[in-house]
């Protein structure tokens, strides 16, 4: 008996029109003594291409909107280089980056910025259906300055912090007005902290600037008291009170979003 993955297989090359309808005859999980539909199988293997459209684009609506009238024709020659090896349709979307980055050198030279785009899509959708627990606990004031010192932030345990050569949050928010589609965006180097709300449950994405991605990536080992110091550093130009100052809201901030999600005991 053929497996479910050759048969979607085979329907995908019918309704990209890769191969004829008659060789799905050969599936040997026809059902013994039944006359092949061969309408039938168009069909369902035009069902199957609806299936891969709506899935792409529902996963993909910002490259979508971007590639406009060339959307169809790149979203065939995606299945046809990564034909779907999942029944679970959202996962035969999850290459679509790497195949923008790897084979779409035309449309790259037009929209340099699509591959990034299609990544931060994609890893939306990820976070969407991630089984991740997030385990949330008390915050702990800070205006005790032994409390600054001996405890550190919970990172949301959903959270992927992304750098993009292009300014990728300010491209989505063009689009999303309905502006930016045939703008020329230059390089500028963006990072994009993406996680899941844990009372929500949807995806929070945040424009982080350089200090706030180190800072994030060196919390989870590192008290307040750490972080403010480490910030200071970062800045030396800077008035020292001002960037603890900062550190302290920006702190104040991470938390009112869920992005700390509580607080840790440092050290012993």
């Amino acid at each position: 008996m053929s497996s479910l993955h050759e048969i979607e297989r085979t329907l995908t090359s019918i309704w990209m029109e890769k191969q004829p309808v008659e060789s799905a005859q050969s599936l040997s999980c026809i059902v013994e003594g039944e006359q092949f539909d061969e309408n039938g199988a168009r069909l369902y293997a035009r069902l199957i291409g609806y299936g891969h459209s709506d899935v792409l684009s529902s996963i993909y609506p910002y490259c979508q909107k971007v590639l406009n009238r060339s959307w169809e024709k790149t979203l065939k020659q995606y299945v046809q280089s990564f034909p779907p090896d999942h029944f679970h349709l959202n996962s035969s979307a999850r290459r679509f980056p790497q195949f923008l980055k790897e084979q779409c050198k035309e449309i790259l030279d037009k929209h340099p910025y699509l591959a990034e785009l299609a990544d931060y899509e994609w890893l939306e959708m990820e976070l969407l259906e991630a089984d991740t627990k997030i385990s949330v606990s008390e915050k702990t004031p800070l205006q005790d300055p032994s409390v600054f010192v001996s405890l550190g932030p919970i990172l949301n345990q959903t959270l992927q912090i992304r750098t993009y050569e292009f300014p990728i949050q300010e491209i989505v928010d063009l689009i999303e007005s309905g502006k930016g589609f045939r703008k020329k965006f230059k390089p500028k180097q963006s990072h994009v902290a993406m996680y899941r709300d844990p009372f929500s449950h949807r995806v929070r994405i945040v424009d982080i600037d350089d200090n706030a991605r180190i800072l994030l990536s060196e919390s989870g080992h590192l008290s307040y008291g750490d972080l403010a110091r480490r910030a200071v550093e970062l800045n030396p130009e800077r008035d020292p009170q001002k960037t603890v100052a900062d550190v302290i809201e920006l702190v104040e901030y991470f938390h009112e979003i869920n992005l700390f999600v509580g607080d840790i005991k440092i050290g012993a």
